[in-house]
């Protein structure tokens, strides 16, 4: 039984797909253990396979519309068999442990996700006879992307990846489980030009609870510098500018398109990194914490929190329990972000389907504001906040009007984004109680002054 698919987008480089064959044809791993797939991006003449390698290979084929990498890689993995998908560009040339060193996590666990190194190497030396494996000459090995190997750093490759962490999820090295491949939903076939397609697979599978790992011995060399290192410096701003705005309408993080922009934009799946939720009523919030209230939300008061908020997270869905408001209260809050419920029960008070969640979920149960007089929300302080709380594996936020200390604790269910990563890497969700004061804000209060908070003086 296949175990591995190795999947091979293709165009036009006969000599690179020899060479990659080759390489795939030296692999320590038994060669009965996984076939290839080579998925051909619409060249006028198919790649011809040469006769006599251990494993099987199958060429499926789709026109060409395009430079449709992403399309080609989700039709090699429609032929292709293996419960593990290794993802090998053409012009890789892995040396012979790479597939056993990038295949282990994924065959041993259906939610792992595995980066290998991408190493870069003169084209010249494949002129001279060299291999993968072999030492290569003095002064042939180019340089790595410095950006990369900061990211796999910082992340303790990617054992503490974020939501941003997309960024180092390279296609060209890449290998996944199946299942958790078919769970985020695969290449996006949509993808037409070079770029991007990997980190925008790669965001959703952070998403649905991946886990994410660099692993270095798993080593491929490409010929050639880095894409950027290669093109006309100019040139090479254009292509990754259009690649930075497709991603915009597909990837909510803030390295994705920025805090303010994407709001319901045409090709997005929904997601959006934050999203608010100011419940007015009775009733248990999200980690498991009783709430009361002894009298109705003044309207003024939802008004101006609800303010506050598209101030703090420009970008953020805000669900607004409007029960106790009037007409004009209900007039000042027709906003496209803004969805009104009159009902706790209501479904928009309900957590939505992963892939429509938003990537915090921010509950509220009395509308708050800058405590200063004259004061305005940051938006930058407030993402920036969010980002290191990520990064010290806090899961969710309860934001408290008293004071007191900050507290950590485990819940053992959370819904949502975070609950789902905690589950997924067999841990308890942490839960950070986090007083208002403590940012420097503070509840709206009853007859708050509404005409001095727009005009900026109160």
């Amino acid at each position: 039984m296949t175990e591995v698919s190795v999947v091979v987008p293709y165009y036009r480089d006969q000599d690179g797909l020899d060479r990659l064959l080759a390489a795939l044809a030296a692999q320590t791993m038994p060669a009965e253990r996984f076939e290839v797939v080579v998925a051909d991006d619409g060249s006028p003449e198919p790649p011809r396979i040469p006769e006599g390698l251990p494993f099987e290979v199958q060429v499926v084929r789709q026109a060409d519309r395009g430079f449709r990498a992403s399309a080609a890689r989700a039709l090699g993995v429609s032929a292709a068999a293996g419960r593990v998908l290794a993802f090998v560009d053409g012009d890789m040339l892995p040396e012979p442990g790479y597939l056993e060193a990038a295949c282990a996590l994924p065959l041993a666990d259906p939610a792992a996700v595995v980066v290998g190194r991408r190493r870069h190497a003169d084209p010249c030396v494949v002129e001279g006879g060299w291999t993968p494996g072999e030492e290569l000459p003095e002064g042939a090995e180019l340089a790595e992307p410095v950006w990369l190997i900061d990211g796999y750093a910082q992340t303790k490759d990617l054992r503490q990846a974020d939501s941003t962490s997309y960024r180092f999820v390279i296609s060209a090295v890449l290998t996944v489980a199946r299942q958790v491949y078919e769970e985020a939903g695969g290449f996006d076939p949509s993808f037409v030009g070079y770029g991007g397609e990997d980190w925008e697979l790669g965001y959703r599978l952070w998403r649905c609870g991946a886990r994410l790992r660099h692993v270095r011995e798993a080593v491929a060399w490409q010929l050639g510098e880095d894409f950027g290192g290669r093109e006309d410096p100019v040139a090479a701003r254009r292509v990754k500018n259009a690649e930075a705005m497709t991603l915009a309408a597909k990837i909510a993080a803030p390295t994705g398109r920025g805090r303010t922009l994407g709001l319901g934009a045409a090709g997005t799946r929904g997601v959006r990194r934050v999203g608010v939720r100011m419940l007015f009523s009775p009733g248990e919030n999200d980690a498991g914490g009783v709430v009361s209230r002894d009298a109705p939300v003044d309207e003024a008061a939802v008004v101006l929190g609800v303010d506050a908020a598209l101030q703090t997270f420009p970008a953020a869905p805000v669900t607004v329990d409007v029960s106790g408001s009037g007409a004009a209260a209900r007039g000042c809050l027709e906003d496209p972000r803004v969805v009104a419920v009159t009902s706790p029960e209501d479904e928009a008070l309900v957590a939505p389907a992963l892939d429509e969640a938003p990537d915090w979920d921010v509950l509220l149960h009395e509308p708050l504001r800058p405590a200063e007089a004259g004061a305005r929300p940051d938006p930058r302080a407030a993402a920036a906040l969010l980002l290191r709380l990520e990064r010290a594996g806090v899961d969710t936020v309860v934001l408290t009007a008293g004071g007191g200390a900050d507290r950590v604790r485990e819940v053992g269910r959370l819904t949502g984004v975070r609950g789902r990563r905690a589950q997924a890497c067999g841990r308890r969700a942490r839960v950070l109680t986090l007083p208002v004061a403590r940012l420097g804000w503070a509840p709206v209060g009853p007859a708050p002054d509404l005409e001095g908070w727009w005009g900026g003086w109160a």
